[in-house]
């Protein structure tokens, strides 16, 4: 079936329904160039004005067959849906660069990256090396913020950030404090080992002094005799 110009559907609308071709123009327009809705658009909308004879007719050859049209609606609405996707995702990415992850240390923002990048960026083979770099980035007092005009101050994305870094805060303190106590606990182990050789030292001292007085009452009884 041969398929109508633009043209030509414009001039079929201008014939049958009486109207100019601005408005035959912008029912197209309006119906994506279905010269049916296109004419039932302008019924709708009043346009339509009479011819002379007091009436009009609706031919049948502006009917598209009984076939074509679920095969047209049904393309149209496929295209639609592509066309609602990709508003949808370009929307996302738009808001993906206009929010940040943000990395901050003692309040201040050492460096910040749009979500969109960051994201791309899970899906690479850096992906270990980012997850590496974040865990020691908070044991190094380094935290995590999300911020943007599409992300909450005090919302669920940076009180999960929040709680990761006090978790990391408080393995930190139970380490330090442990090898504290270790390294306290082994100088006074060292106290004790050095009050132990003293106490040798002294009962050394004590026999040599007794060995010593014995000598010398062995001396005098000599003498006397």
């Amino acid at each position: 079936m041969r398929v109508m110009e633009r043209a030509e559907k414009i001039q079929k609308l201008c014939l049958k329904m009486n109207v100019s071709e601005q408005e035959a123009d912008a029912a197209l327009r309006a119906c994506n160039d279905d010269i049916l809705d296109a004419a039932l658009y302008l019924e709708a909308l009043g346009r339509v004005r009479m011819p002379s004879g007091g009436y009009y007719q609706e031919t049948p050859n502006m009917d598209r067959g009984p076939q074509a049209a679920p095969q047209k609606h049904a393309s149209e609405s496929f295209g639609e849906a592509l066309r609602r996707f990709g508003r949808w995702f370009i929307d996302l990415l738009k808001k993906g660069m206009e929010n940040y992850l943000e990395v901050r240390k003692n309040g201040e923002t050492n460096f910040r990256i749009p979500l969109t990048i960051f994201v791309i960026a899970l899906f690479t083979p850096l992906l270990p090396l980012i997850v590496v770099l974040l865990i020691l980035g908070l044991f190094f007092d380094y935290g995590y913020h999300f911020s943007g005009p599409n992300l909450k101050e005090n919302g669920a994305y940076n009180k999960a950030a929040a709680g990761c870094s006090n978790v990391a805060r408080d393995i930190k303190v139970s380490f330090t404090e442990g090898a504290r106590n270790c390294g306290n606990g082994g100088n006074g182990g060292c106290a004790g080992g050095q009050g132990g050789n003293g106490g040798f030292a002294g009962g050394n001292g004590g026999a040599a002094g007794a060995a010593g007085n014995q000598a010398g009452d062995g001396a005098d009884g000599a003498d006397a005799e």
